[in-house]
Parts: structure tokens; sequence; C-alpha cells
């Protein structure tokens, strides 16, 4: 029997296949880009047919960077970006509108008329959007499907066989009705949409479909499908009090809580880690808007070089010579949830130079981790293990990675697997096959050793509070 998994992750900006061995290990990775619209002021769409057929182009080429066929894998497991909107033609397959994607704000004023109607639904999930959606186009009768972006790719890989998303997946939509965790009819009656359009939900990990044998020249049983975030903590852990920040464009911090279901706050809301067997697991997360797309800015506009050049910089200076940094080009995300502070530069006089400005950016980000991490941590009452885990394209940087240790005050542990969406779908993917059991999963959850902190706690305290003066004043 074959023991390699592939891991779909449809992402915002990219599209990524891998395939794994059950060590954990990548064989075989590639990725395709995925290009948003915005055809009006707080609109952001993609072409969901085109994200499938470089989906499908990702996969045909992971597999032939692992030297293997469809047939050699033993199971796949899909995650996505979550709270996206696609309506297509169950019989054709076809889209009928462009994909509406998180991001996109076009259903906040429809939030706060669903929440004076006692719903409680946020402007990015697709509770806010899908009424218009559907308005928009004209399907023929009892052809009509719906889905996050993970059931129209799970719809495609089985040739229109299953229609189907997991609860990880439904949450953020805004339609899972709790505490049954089914699709929330009083909400669906109330926007006068049909509910044979939604996807049927399952499990977590186990059976879900099986690939087009016309598609992809075998039958391979898809048994995971998860949203990705929640998949980035699984390889990190599930444990309560594990907890991580996922650094990229924006920066996703999870904190997992088990089986409790906690709601600190708006700004850091519960999200479904995972539903299996009537087994539910959950987190609380938080999200930092401007996080490596800040960086992008204080480079382009400052001149600071690319990422080599700007990394020297920091690394050139012991602190940022008075100079504090805002990384709110996007409003300020949580703890804080207002969507109109700007950004800010402050604390410039003539002896700041490049490379101060360098260091400023990473402790910018720093600080609004620590602000982050601390008020989850107090809000939910949950133990820390001692460390902060952290992965994405930021955490490349040993530079940043002490910086974050230094300000938050916390070691910092990086996953060794830079994938770390694409494994924890692929260690959900091999639970559902049967493939690998918690005890295994357990010893894949791999980080490399802890950056300690350097600064003492009074002199991170210390920084901390002056970069709030600055920043904040």
């Amino acid at each position: 029997m074959p023991e390699r998994l592939l891991a779909i992750d449809v992402g915002t900006t990219s599209t990524r296949a891998a395939v794994l061995d059950l060590d954990g290990s990548v064989i075989g990775l590639a990725a395709a880009p995925i290009r948003s619209m915005t055809p009006a002021p707080g609109r952001v769409e993609q072409d969901a047919e085109r994200v499938w057929t470089d989906t499908r182009r990702a996969i045909g080429a992971a597999l032939t960077a692992a030297g293997l066929a469809m047939g050699d894998i033993a199971a796949i497991g899909v995650t996505t970006q979550r709270a996206s909107a696609v309506v297509w033609d169950r019989v054709t397959g076809k889209p009928l509108a462009p994909m509406v994607v998180w991001s996109d704000l076009r259903g906040a004023g429809r939030a706060g008329e669903l929440g004076q109607a006692g719903f409680m639904v946020a402007p990015q999930q697709s509770a806010t959007k899908l009424e218009a959606l559907v308005g928009s186009v004209k399907p023929r009768p009892g052809r009509l499907a719906w889905g996050n972006i993970d059931s129209f790719i799970i719809f495609k890989l089985t040739g229109g066989v299953s229609h189907v998303s997991d609860r990880s997946q439904a949450w953020p939509s805004g339609y899972l009705s709790f505490p049954d965790l089914g699709w929330n009819a009083r909400l669906i009656d109330h926007q006068n949409l049909d509910g044979a359009m939604f996807p049927t939900l399952v499990d977590t990990w186990g059976p879900i479909g099986v690939t087009s044998k016309a598609l992809f020249g075998a039958e391979v049983p898809i048994t995971a499908d998860v949203a990705d975030q929640q998949a980035a903590l699984m390889a990190h852990g599930d444990a309560p009090g594990t907890a991580k920040i996922t650094w990229g464009t924006s920066a996703m911090f999870d904190l997992a809580t088990g089986s409790a279901f906690t709601f600190p706050g708006p700004t850091i809301p519960p999200l479904l880690v995972s539903s299996t067997g009537g087994d539910t697991r959950w987190c609380v997360e938080g999200m930092i808007l401007s996080a490596g797309s800040a960086l992008d800015w204080l480079r382009e506009t400052c001149g600071l070089g690319g990422h080599a050049r700007f990394s020297a910089l920091a690394a050139s200076v012991e602190d940022p010579g008075g100079a504090a940094f805002l990384p709110a080009l996007q409003g300020l995300g949580a703890p804080h949830g207002d969507p109109t502070r700007r950004g800010r530069i402050a604390g410039l006089t003539s002896a700041v130079g490049r490379g101060h400005l360098a260091r400023a950016g990473l402790e910018g980000l720093a600080f609004r981790a620590r602000e982050l991490v601390d008020q989850a941590y107090a809000l939910t009452g949950a133990t820390s293990p001692g460390y902060l885990g952290v992965d994405g394209g930021l955490t490349t940087s040993p530079l940043f990675l002490q910086v974050l240790a230094d300000l938050t005050g916390r070691p910092v542990r990086r996953h060794a697997t830079p994938e770390a969406t694409l494994l924890g779908a692929a260690l959900c993917a091999g639970r559902g096959a049967g493939l690998l059991n918690d005890g295994d999963v357990a010893n894949l959850n791999r980080l490399e050793q802890p950056v300690v902190p350097r600064l003492s706690a009074d002199e991170a305290e210390s920084r901390f509070a002056a970069w709030r003066e600055a920043v904040y004043a």
C-alpha cells in the first residue's frame, strides 16, 4: 500500500501542493500564484476556475518533483483560506460569478443589519455577502452550489461527486450554529436561501471522497479538509495552551483551548480547530493585519533594499535609535480592532539612519505580537507551554526570531518544517486514512531549539512601554 501523502494548500496569494512521507518529510513541492482583482474599493475577488486550474497544475508538478504518480499517493488532505465564497453550477462545475475573498468588505453594512436581527457575524464572513452573490447569478433550478474554496476544490477533485466542507472551514463562514455545529437553519431562512445549495458537513479527517480517475488516472482517498490556520496550529500541536504565529503578509496568532469554547472578545474570537467523531477542538485567534506587507512597504518607501540588505541594515545597530514603527497599514488588528488606526513612524531625529529604521520595523512587529499574545493568555487563562511557536516566511530571519524573543519575553521556537500549513493538512490526511495515530502526530510536531530572550524582563518591559508611548500618543 502507498504511504505517501498529498497536501493541497489554497491560500489567498498562492496555491501549493506537497508530497510528504509519513515522517513529515517533504519530497515534492510546487506552487502557483493566485491573482486577486479589486473591481471597486473594498472589493476583492478571484477567479475560482483559474484557482482550480493552477491547483491541478501544482499537484502535477509536486508529483513530478517527487518522482511519483497519483496512484502512488495513499491519501489527500486539503487546506484552504477561509470565509471566501464561491457559487457554481453543480452540473457543469463552472463558477457562476467571481469568488468573493474573505478580505472583501462589501458585507460591512449587511453585518450590521444581521446583528440587529440577532445574528452575530463579522463583515469578513461569507454570511454577510452570500445573499448578494447569489442574487447576482441566474442558475438553473436545483443546480446552484456554494461553498468556501475548499468545497469547490474538493468538488473538482472528485469530478463533481463530493460537495462537502468540514466544520473548521464552515465556522468562519458565519453559517454554523452553536452548540449543535450544524448549518444555522434560522439564518438561512432569514436570508431566504436554499439549504440544498449548502455543502454536506463532514469530519475534519476521515472518508470524504475520492479523486476522479478520469482526471487523475487513479482514485485516491481524500481524507482531510481543514482550514489553513488551524492546520498550521495542528502542525505545532493542539494541546491546550499551545500557541503559534504564522508570519506572512499578515500574522495569524492561534492559541489552542482544547475542548473548551472560550470567547475572550470580538478581536480574539473562538475558532473551531477540528471536529471528528464528535470530538471538537477549539482555539482563539487574533490577526496582525500588516506584518510582511508592512516591512515590504518600509523597504520600498525608505529605500532599504531587498530582504538581505534590509536584514543587514537591521543587524548593523543594537536598537532603533529612538525611532518607533507601528505596522498598521490596513488598520490595527487584534487585540485593538481599530480599522481607523494608521501606521506610524515616530521618534525621528537627524541621528536616525537606515539601520535604525529597519530595526524599528522588526521591533514594531515584535511589540504587536507581545500585545496580542499577552492579551490572549490573560483573557483565556490558558497555561503557556513556556515558548511561542512560529512559522512562515519572516521566520527564516534569525535576527527577527531573536528580536521577537527579546521583546515578547518568551522563548521562540520555529517549526522544523517551513511548510507548517501543508504539514498540518498531511497529518490530518494520515489520521483520516488510518496511517497515523495521535502519538505519531505528536512526534511530528517537531520544533527547532528555542531562541531565548537576551534582554532582562525589566528592560523588555521598559522598551515596550516606550514604544507604546511613541506610536499611540
